[in-house]
């Protein structure tokens, strides 16, 4: 396992933005993970774990300490249909490989471009239901997620599958080269109505970033986009929000920085 410096982040991420890591590592199993974690405490770097980079905005001037690149991919299967997943299973390849052996449940969490020791992190909701129903035990080292025990239920495949493409092609309108939804929807309310309809915010644009034509509660990176420009964007929604409507939005993705 090598460690890199100054690797750039933008790569890693949903939305193609943010300036480099001090120091990066990309870790392939739990004993990877556990030996650059072991790594930044004698060295006394922080750390911060990316899995797939969604949900997240990385500043233009990059992270200090260590980033681990969580790659960790096992899944084993337990008795009383409960499953061991490493924490940077992809959730999408998690879903399809459960239901090939008979096991459902996920199928709410389908199009999340999410890492489970992610969805663990900050309980994730999906269609219905949230993460934390599913999960019975984390372990974890110096604090960071190795590995999420979940209960899962037989079921019928063909069900699941179904399931699994109805809600896929609901998000397939979704914008790409984006983070997710900005802003955690108000209670009743969605963010995405009140940026379009009340507050007429959809499409403005600073630098590259924009408020997305085809949905308001998402920012897409046009091209070359800054992270200082997507915070100018969330600040200038919560400001008009705010004064127009007494409403603050919470941002539901992580800003780091």
């Amino acid at each position: 396992m090598d460690i890199i410096q100054n690797q750039i982040l933008a790569p890693f991420t949903t939305f193609k933005i943010g300036g480099p890591a001090e120091h990066f590592c990309e870790a392939k199993t739990i004993s990877d993970l556990k030996l650059a974690v072991k790594l930044a405490k004698i060295n006394h770097w922080p750390v911060t774990i990316l899995g797939k980079g969604s949900n997240i905005l990385i500043p233009d001037q990059g992270l200090k300490g260590l980033v681990i690149k969580n790659s960790t991919a096992k899944i084993k299967l337990l008795l009383h249909h409960q499953v061991e997943l490493d924490s940077g299973v992809f959730l999408p390849k998690a879903i399809l490989y459960l239901i090939n052996h008979g096991l459902t449940g996920l199928e709410a969490f389908s199009g999340i471009p999410a890492t489970v020791g992610g969805a663990t992190a900050v309980a994730m909701h999906g269609v219905g239901h949230l993460w934390s129903e599913f999960v019975v035990k984390v372990t974890r080292y110096q604090g960071v997620i190795l590995t999420v025990t979940i209960q899962l239920q037989p079921g019928d495949p063909e069900h699941a599958l179904r399931l699994v493409k109805t809600i896929q092609l609901k998000k397939a309108h979704q914008p790409q080269q984006s983070s997710g939804c900005i802003f955690k929807n108000p209670r009743g309310q969605s963010s995405g109505a009140i940026i379009d309809q009340q507050l007429h915010l959809k499409g403005r644009q600073l630098g590259q970033a924009q408020i997305s034509l085809r949905h308001a509660n998402f920012i897409v990176n046009l091209g070359g986009a800054k992270a200082a420009d997507v915070v100018q964007l969330i600040k200038l929604v919560q400001k008009k929000a705010q004064a127009k409507l007494n409403l603050t939005l919470e941002p539901e993705i992580i800003i780091y920085g």
